[in-house]
């Protein structure tokens, strides 16, 4: 076991990789009453197509989704939301385009939970008809969210852009592939994906550290796992222009809605993605935000209103830079969206802004570290980033002119799309 403790912010745990290759992380918080728990594989949405070892595997959209809804299927047909509620804890699960994550928290003694959560996520059982029901749920919950008209504004600008990209799909997946998921497909990617090697978990908790890995030490021991095939996830060439430049659509809205979209390339290397991500946020908010002298000139020109934001996201191999905004001057927005990204080419941001917004952020990270959720998805992610996960915090800080300049060379408006809702006449 490794023991590491972080004297700026006097924080620690442990680390230890069992025999059957479980990364654990025992994250002691003395004088806590809380424990929580989170185990995660690095397997999602954007994982369509994955080699292992000489084959080449293709899996159904939404298929990482699905998968998360059949972990709550227990041997018997057991609820395991129920069973969890009858020891005083609470279980949830959610998946992105990057991982699936499941996670259990209670005030309680922690050691029946923590059992029941290793239990149902390293054991699969499912039929052909448990499959078939869940596909209703699926699809029912599919189509709820296309009802939703910022969802369906968001997923129409990921169309727009994306060719190929997985990013393009909801992540639970097109209705067609998920009517078409088997029982196969699901034990498959189950086998590929959730075996202890390819997983992390972590617990926080003030209850004694020792006893809790004693107790995952006597509940792995007691399970067989065949050898670990490490998988590799395939990535198709996607090409730097964009499917459709301009989009309309409409639903019933009170208010056009627009959102501009630049599409960007992605950065490979984990720790410069992440650095870049916060360099451009925080052009963005001194551009874009209320700490840009003409933010309250926007306002009364009705331009934006208070639906107005922006988002930078880069992965591997993609990069999207977007605004968004309720607004009947869709032409005054478009432009001031492409004027926003002009100031950020050119690193646009004082000293005293910079500043204020790295003290900001910093602090919102220390913050953070008093939010048992927010330090159990922070540190499983960082971990399948190779990145230290008190490193994440200080990559702010470290940011510097140079960083502000590069972070203005990624970007462009030559792969822009409009996306534009219209309210239903």
């Amino acid at each position: 076991m490794k023991h590491i403790y972080n004297e700026r912010y006097h924080e620690s745990y442990d680390e230890v990789v069992l025999d059957n290759g479980l990364h654990v992380i025992l994250w002691h918080k003395p004088n806590y009453e809380k424990s929580m728990f989170m185990m995660m594989t690095p397997f999602g949405a954007m994982d369509l197509t994955q080699i292992q070892g000489k084959e080449m595997i293709k899996h159904p959209s939404g298929i990482a989704h699905f998968l998360e809804h059949k972990m709550f299927a227990m041997d018997g047909d057991e609820d395991v939301m129920g069973l969890f509620s009858k020891m005083g804890a609470n279980v949830n699960a959610f998946t992105s385009y990057r991982e699936t994550a499941y996670f259990a928290s209670t005030c309680n003694d922690p050691k029946e939970p923590l059992k029941l959560l290793l239990d149902f996520v390293q054991e699969l059982n499912i039929d052909q008809a448990s499959v078939e029901k869940e596909k209703g749920i699926i699809l029912s919950e599919l189509h709820m969210y296309k009802e939703m008209s910022d969802q369906r504004l968001l997923m129409e600008t990921y169309t727009s852009l994306f060719h190929k990209h997985p990013m393009r799909l909801d992540i639970a997946g097109e209705d067609d592939d998920v009517s078409a998921t088997t029982v196969e497909q699901l034990y498959q990617c189950y086998e590929m994906n959730y075996h202890p090697s390819n997983m992390i978990l972590i617990c926080i908790s003030g209850y004694d550290s020792k006893e809790l890995l004693e107790l995952i030490e006597e509940n792995q021991k007691q399970k067989q796992f065949t050898p670990w095939k490490p998988c590799e996830t395939v990535k198709e060439a996607e090409p730097q222009s964009v499917v459709r430049s301009d989009f309309s659509f409409t639903m019933e809205v009170s208010e056009p809605k627009l959102c501009v979209a630049y599409k960007l390339k992605g950065i490979e290397n984990s720790y410069e993605r992440l650095k870049q991500e916060w360099t451009i946020r925080l052009l963005l908010d001194a551009n874009f935000s209320s700490l840009n002298p003409n933010y309250q000139s926007w306002l009364d020109q009705k331009i934006i209103n208070d639906f107005c934001g922006y988002d930078i996201e880069f992965g591997e191999d993609y990069g999207i830079l977007m605004f968004y905004s309720e607004t009947s001057k869709p032409d005054e927005f478009i432009a001031l969206c492409d004027h926003c990204v002009d100031e950020m080419k050119q690193g646009n941001i004082s000293d005293a802004v910079l500043n204020q917004l790295k003290r900001r952020y910093f602090a919102q990270g220390v913050r953070s570290m008093n939010d048992f959720h927010d330090i159990a998805t922070g540190f499983c992610r960082s971990y399948f980033m190779e990145i230290d996960y008190f490193k994440t915090f200080e990559i702010v800080e470290e940011i510097c002119e140079q960083d502000i300049m590069e972070a203005g060379k990624r970007l462009n408006k030559e792969h822009r799309v409009l996306t534009r809702l219209m309210p239903e006449t």
